[in-house]
């Protein structure tokens, strides 16, 4: 990286104030340890960047009397710190660059978009803010749902401008709709999709100028040339590290790393300095890499990428991303039973590039996270999990269902057997579950959309997460979804699927961790395990559970540094 990125990097980076805490004791209103054998706990004495002793105030000021007091949080609870083990820094990052035109209203920053789920509202919204664009550079928005906004194509972008280059990202962002300058703009022509599959074409159309799933990936080396370009990247990723550290969060992850080292090195220039107030890891995508190595070195590059980390970003060792079916906000899931317009769902891997891509990480010692939204979907990763079982038994696997958007209850107690753990996505509830009760899906299947209750009920151990942008990177608004289930018909979707606020806590923290693999060193208030902490205003677990997502975010404390919130 040249030196004018390394300024720019310098220029724009997070004003946080930090303070390093060693042979401190901190005490607070409240501290939830999370750690059965540590209740009661008011205070915790943190060395060497470590919790090393928990117990009332006076037991370890007596036990430790050469060790500061720390009371600036006497009025706070302390929770372990917030862990948002799936987050897409890259996507955040664009999202963050974008004018934001989305079905919910979206905080960034300073900056306030109120959400819109009318065609004609969004048609007008979009329409504002293409005209208040000046310049021949594209004008790139985020948050289109076509179920709430209706049919979108170049001809509408067309209508709109005719020279102002149009990117329009939908809310999945598996899906882009284009005017005919923004495909000039990108030189995206009928060339690019050659050596699609028949199938795969389905989901390319030149005319339309739009573009999803594997149709998307034909022409999207040629978009993210323009949309990752170092400096508009770090400026995006700066604003993405203070969004996630203003919503109290120590520690994130991104499985499904893209194959592309000089990405890769951008986020570590910004997310791997020794002032970002958090740690991130990284988990490859065997998607994205199969697009540019052969499956014989898959495993050989896969390695390789795992070293591309450095300061405060690592990858994690032995986890690999798999991709199941397709996106919840296009309604490219594969469901059992179909939709009620007849419409296919699509296939991210092909079968048997799944199979085999399965196998050999599962061969090698792998913990594998898969993409799953349908049902169906659910079903050809419980088949393939179960005949690599019986191949080749392996303890304490944690194949871990990513998202988890529709499930069946037959399904619940093949997973509890095969000892697989699901990191889902709550938020989907309440964005989705009205409109696709009765659009799409149907209502019986979408009430019970997200099953949290029934995994928990079957002791399958579960995680939340955002899926940033797909969500909000916000822990408590995770909770709230997770525990009210809430939906936009302002009732409660599923309500036997209703989680308590300790399990959700739980999920935010001690069992992201563990899907993470490093709840040995992360999730709980326990001796032993790195300082990790958030700092907030309210108990969540005794607040009323509407106003939880409210609860204000006072700092955090990450591996024993205090980290303030601007």
């Amino acid at each position: 990286m040249n030196k004018y990125f390394l300024a720019l990097v310098i220029l724009i980076s997070v004003n946080i104030y930090s303070e390093n805490l060693n042979n401190i004791i901190i005490t607070a209103k409240e501290i939830v340890t999370l750690d059965p054998a540590y209740k009661n706990v008011e205070a915790i004495y943190i060395r060497n960047n470590k919790i090393h002793a928990l117990g009332t105030y006076r037991e370890l000021v007596k036990q430790f009397p050469s060790a500061q007091v720390d009371k600036k949080h006497k009025n706070h609870v302390i929770v372990p710190g917030f862990i948002e083990h799936h987050i897409h820094p890259l996507l955040a990052a664009i999202t963050m660059n974008s004018e934001i035109v989305a079905i919910d209203d979206w905080t960034v920053l300073d900056k306030k978009s109120v959400g819109v789920r009318s065609r004609e509202a969004y048609i007008k919204k979009l329409s504002d803010v293409i005209s208040n664009k000046d310049g021949n550079q594209p004008i790139v928005t985020w948050g289109f749902h076509h179920y709430f906004h209706g049919k979108l194509t170049r001809e509408n972008l067309d209508s709109i401008s005719q020279d102002k280059p149009i990117l329009v990202i939908h809310r999945s962002f598996h899906e882009f709709i284009l005017n005919t300058a923004a495909l000039n703009f990108f030189n995206i022509s009928v060339e690019d999709l050659i050596n699609l599959s028949e199938e795969d074409r389905k989901f390319a159309n030149i005319d339309e100028g739009h573009f999803s799933e594997r149709g998307l990936i034909a022409v999207m080396p040629k978009i993210m040339k323009y949309l990752a370009e170092p400096s508009r990247i770090i400026s995006g990723l700066q604003k993405t590290e203070e969004y996630i550290h203003k919503n109290g969060i120590t520690l994130i992850a991104n499985p499904g790393s893209m194959y592309d080292k000089n990405i890769q090195q951008v986020k570590n220039y910004v997310f791997g300095d020794i002032d970002t107030p958090f740690r991130s890891l990284y988990i490859p995508s065997a998607l994205y890499m199969l697009e540019n190595v052969n499956f014989h070195n898959l495993l050989e590059k896969t390695e390789e990428q795992l070293l591309w980390g450095s300061g405060k970003v690592e990858f994690l060792p032995k986890h690999i991303k798999l991709f199941s079916d397709g996106a919840m906000y296009s309604q490219n899931m594969m469901l059992r039973d179909g939709y009620l317009d007849g419409h296919q769902g699509a296939w991210l891997m092909e079968d048997a590039v799944f199979q085999e891509a399965f196998k050999l990480y599962w061969d090698n010692g792998y913990q594998i996270h898969i993409h799953q939204n349908g049902d169906a979907g659910l079903d050809r990763i419980l088949d393939v999990l179960e005949r690599n079982l019986k191949r080749k038994p392996r303890i304490n696997h944690r194949t871990t269902i990513v998202h988890f958007g529709y499930s069946a209850y037959d399904q619940i107690e093949r997973m509890k057997n095969m000892g697989v753990i699901v990191s889902a996505n709550p938020y989907y509830v309440d964005v989705l579950s009205d409109l696709y009760s009765r659009k799409g899906v149907g209502y019986e299947r979408s009430q019970e959309m997200v099953r949290l209750g029934d995994v928990l009920d079957a002791n399958i151990t579960l995680s939340l997460h955002s899926d940033m942008p797909m969500a909000p990177a916000s822990p408590l608004a995770l909770m709230h979804s997770a525990i009210n289930r809430i939906n936009y018909s302002g009732l409660v979707a599923g309500p036997n699927q209703q989680i308590t606020a300790y399990e959700a806590l739980k999920a935010v923290t001690l069992n992201s961790a563990y899907t993470l693999g490093i709840e040995n060193d992360y999730g709980s208030i326990t001796p032993a395990k790195n300082a990790n902490f958030t700092i907030l205003s309210a108990n969540p677990l005794t607040i009323d559970s509407l106003d939880i997502k409210n609860i204000k975010i006072m700092g955090t404390i990450v591996e024993g540094r205090f980290f303030s919130i601007p």
